[in-house]
């Protein structure tokens, strides 16, 4: 996609532009607009633009001026001047500037649009694929054995600003997304005593000193062509770099361009249940050894991102619904992680946050995390008949214990919070769905239906029959 900034001092001819021209049709996005040229290089200063589209005539500086400036700091942004009288010296200006195309205003009003932004198209594509050309070139030119990547997690588009800072450096930027690759050989003029250790390195441009940026010194790649590099690196990304980033990384990290080629296999399905199964029994929670081979598992398995980030979404979930009564405040998570050091970072939060009532219980977290195991119990086997002192048993607790620490916890006896579950869920059946009524009370451990019905109602005030009445989801 193509991202456009227009540039005019006439709002209304900014915004007729930006509204009623099929821009997506030809691979367009209008990502911003101004009305002069000093507005028009602060935007660009932060944001990521491929064509500039600008009007000449402007106050506080001239769409010439921009040209010239915009030509020097961001040689890759093409640019198409919009003019609304052919002033041919003024055009031809632009043109000498290195400005790719000149519309007149008169054929965008007159519905001539779609020859224009045709023309434009094909022209921005040519250089695209002429500095394409020039880069795997330089390769064939410059093959070394050792290059370098900068990358990040997610891919998030180089601004203009970084572009230009880049390849003023000697860095190739790709042409979409946020990998900057360096082919130069480094150690021409400094002969490190080994092939790697304390071998040089390239200079970084502005932008990419922050902690989401990370430096990949790549082995072997002597004979691979810019294109190719991109895509194993692009392929690294999906998968290992998320994984590689965990705090203890080496720097530069190392990767050989033959560990890229290897496809790793996708975990099995019984693998990654077990590890599901880890994730949401909560041990890890209070118990160390636990916690340290859920991470390891995780790592070793090297779910795809989206994926993780679903499971973790889908235990926070079940630990907000689970454990309600002992924590009101439900534990968020963010909307994304960069690294796999930052998902440990917040796992590790989360125990914190988990073991904090124990704390003020004075509980050790062995007892603190039996008596969570046995909430889990009761939603887990909540169509079965369940009592205390089968449950203490299974948590390793004696029956006295556990029902003082059930209590101190959760804040019910153990009877009492295993019938407010019970009946929660049945209401949960009763709104939203037709199921009989004999059903729901074998479902939430009921076998007597007269039974289940007089409960029900001495816990809301009315039958089950009445409650859905009122109560149910259309």
């Amino acid at each position: 996609m193509i991202h456009v900034l227009i540039v005019d001092d006439d709002k209304l001819v900014r915004k007729g532009l930006m509204s009623f021209l099929p821009w997506e049709s030809f691979g367009m996005r209008v990502v911003g607009e101004a009305a002069n040229g000093e507005k028009a290089l602060d935007f660009l200063k932060a944001n990521r633009v491929d064509l500039l589209m600008t009007d000449l005539a402007m106050p506080v500086m001239s769409g010439i001026e921009l040209i010239r400036i915009v030509r020097k700091l961001y040689p890759d942004i093409a640019i198409a001047v919009l003019t609304l009288h052919q002033d041919f010296e003024y055009i031809q200006e632009a043109l000498r500037l290195g400005a790719i195309d000149y519309i007149a205003k008169v054929e965008l009003e007159k519905e001539q649009f779609e020859e224009v932004f045709q023309r434009i198209h094909s022209r921005i594509m040519a250089e695209k694929q002429k500095h394409k050309n020039e880069a795997d070139s330089i390769v064939e030119v410059n093959s070394c054995e050792t290059a370098y990547a900068l990358l990040t997690y997610p891919d998030e588009p180089l601004t203009s600003r970084m572009v230009a800072d880049c390849v003023s450096l000697g860095w190739i930027a790709e042409t979409e997304g946020s990998i900057l690759l360096w082919l130069t050989d480094l150690t021409r003029e400094v002969q490190p005593q080994s092939p790697y250790e304390d071998a040089p390195l390239p200079p970084l441009p502005n932008g990419v000193g922050s902690t989401g940026w990370h430096l990949v010194r790549l082995r072997h790649t002597a004979g691979l062509s810019p294109s190719d590099l991109f895509q194993r690196i692009r392929a690294y990304r999906r998968r290992d770099f998320f994984y590689d980033c965990d705090g203890h990384e080496p720097y530069p990290i190392e990767k050989s361009v033959m560990d890229l080629l290897v496809e790793q296999p996708e975990p099995g399905e019984e693998e990654t249940e077990t590890v599901k199964e880890l994730l949401h029994a909560f041990t890890w929670v209070h118990d160390d050894e636990a916690f340290d081979k859920l991470c390891s598992r995780f790592k070793e398995l090297r779910i795809p991102v989206s994926k993780l980030m679903q499971w973790i979404y889908g235990f926070m979930v079940d630990w907000n619904r689970l454990f309600r009564a002992i924590q009101p405040d439900e534990i968020k998570m963010p909307d994304t992680f960069t690294c796999w050091r930052e998902v440990v970072d917040w796992l590790k939060h989360f125990r914190e946050m988990g073991i904090t009532l124990s704390g003020s219980l004075q509980l050790s977290p062995e007892v603190s995390g039996s008596i969570m195991n046995a909430v889990k119990i009761v939603h887990d086997e909540l169509d079965t008949p369940l009592f205390a002192i089968d449950v203490a048993k299974r948590v390793n607790l004696s029956r006295s214990y556990f029902y003082q620490c059930f209590k101190e916890i959760v804040g019910y006896s153990f009877n009492e919070y295993l019938r407010k579950v019970r009946i929660d869920k049945a209401r949960e059946y009763l709104e939203q769905t037709s199921r009989p009524i004999v059903w729901i009370a074998k479902q939430t451990g009921y076998e007597d239906e007269k039974y289940f019905s007089r409960t029900f109602r001495e816990q809301t005030g009315m039958l089950p029959s009445e409650y859905r009445q009122q109560n149910k989801v259309r």
